[in-house]
């Protein structure tokens, strides 16, 4: 048996042999051939990772970001608008001018009104909290001064949140949406 083993070794490394010659397994030249392909990937590994830690490429969508202003009495709230079909939705409503809403306060934690059109629905439960801007039912827009878990869709969030439950909790009974401060 130890015959039929150490031929069928040798064929084994004679294999090897050929298909290293006929390119089939790398080998050393191959890799230093592909060196001067895979130079310009490795330097732009640490340009892109670089820039992320300081802050550099997720600056730029910042700029890209459509914001909502939100008028209540005399407090003007701003938000960033989620990217998705709801939140382009309103912002096409918004195209034609500042949108004011019949407002109420809702449950200790909540403001809400309804909008003068539906708007796309894809909603998940959710737990909202301070500074979301939630879509409910496809007609209301809730802007949360607390937290609630329910079925929403993302519309937006409030960048500053400190006072905000002092902006949005009031008797106030409307508030304005706009494209534009």
């Amino acid at each position: 048996m130890s015959r039929a083993v150490r031929p069928g070794r040798a064929l084994a490394l004679l294999l090897a042999l050929a298909l290293t010659g006929c390119g089939a397994v790398p080998s050393a030249p191959q890799r230093a051939e592909t060196a001067p392909t895979a130079e310009p990937f490795v330097s732009s590994t640490p340009e892109t990772s670089a820039p992320q830690e300081t802050g550099g490429p997720s600056a730029a969508p910042q700029e890209e970001e459509t914001m909502l202003y939100i008028q209540i009495g005399d407090a003007t709230l701003t938000a960033v608008l989620e990217d998705n079909p709801s939140a382009q939705a309103l912002a096409e409503l918004l195209e034609d001018g500042p949108v004011t809403l019949e407002a109420e306060n809702y449950g200790g934690f909540e403001k809400t009104a309804r909008l003068p059109e539906a708007l796309p629905q894809n909603d998940a439960r959710i737990t909202a909290g301070p500074g979301d801007v939630m879509l409910y039912q496809g007609d209301t827009v809730v802007l949360f001064y607390g937290s609630n878990t329910w079925a929403y869709t993302k519309l937006a969030r409030i960048t500053e949140t400190e006072g905000l439950e002092a902006a949005l909790s009031g008797g106030e009974t409307a508030f304005t949406l706009s494209l534009q401060p």
